[in-house]
């Protein structure tokens, strides 16, 4: 999938990403500080968000992952983090999907968006589910707006699916 993305998104860099080359995507974490004061309740910070490289769903092995920056010119743009094959062999969830705030506004997320459901189809996917805090109201707004409903709500997480 990671390979029709880089079709896709050819005025972009995609590259997966490791603790050894995390430090190249800290920026759209850091300068996204608003969201995870919304989500986590703190800013984060580069040792707290290490921990998404290997941040599994229940049952579901690293292989599933797909972690990767979106970079152009070398600047970091966007990171987004997949699981493929869950919650169902024909679906992915979308665990982040996170564009540099300096970039807002700019239509990139949107870009993303439809370029990740175009590669996820042309590799046999047939929906894909996400989780949002019900706080978030823009994040909502922005996956209506991409074709997601929510499906259920568990707590405080809404979900929300979109079939492909």
């Amino acid at each position: 999938m990671l390979e029709e993305l880089k079709r896709q998104l050819t005025e972009y860099q995609i590259s997966p990403i490791t603790h050894q080359n995390f430090e190249r995507i800290f920026d759209v974490y850091d300068s996204n500080q608003d969201f995870f004061m919304l989500t986590q309740g703190n800013k984060v910070t580069m040792e707290n968000s290490l921990s998404d490289i290997d941040a599994l769903p229940p049952n579901c092995e690293i292989e599933q992952k797909l972690y990767f920056g979106i970079f152009q010119n070398g600047d970091a743009v966007g990171i987004c983090d997949l699981i493929l094959n869950y919650p169902k062999q024909t679906s992915f969830w979308i665990g982040l999907l996170l564009v540099n705030s300096k970039l807002h506004g700019k239509k990139i997320g949107g870009k993303l968006v439809n370029a990740i459901l175009d590669s996820a189809k042309l590799n046999g996917y047939m929906s894909a589910q996400l989780g949002v805090i019900d706080a978030n109201i823009k994040a909502i707004a922005f996956w209506e707006r991409h074709g997601f409903n929510i499906v259920r709500q568990s707590g405080n997480i809404v979900v929300m699916d979109r079939c492909i």
